[in-house]
């Protein structure tokens, strides 16, 4: 069940630009259960990064509100 979220964005700490979180639903859902970290990546800078508390519960939110 491959769950669909809106995009996701974090700030790249690098050139401060929003650069999308690549993963999908079902992925997210099993990071956030785990505790696991997520990263983003920024491709400008070729940065990778953990995602910020405050993102991670966004995410989470953002799951709960589309049903997944």
């Amino acid at each position: 069940m491959n769950q669909k979220t809106p995009p996701i964005y974090s700030e790249c700490p690098n050139c401060h630009q929003d650069r999308i979180v690549t993963y999908t639903g079902d992925e997210l859902i099993e990071l956030l259960r785990e505790g696991a970290e997520i990263e983003a990546w920024c491709t400008s800078c070729d940065e990778h990064w953990a995602i910020s508390t405050e993102e991670r519960a966004d995410i989470a939110r953002s799951i709960e509100r589309h049903g997944s």
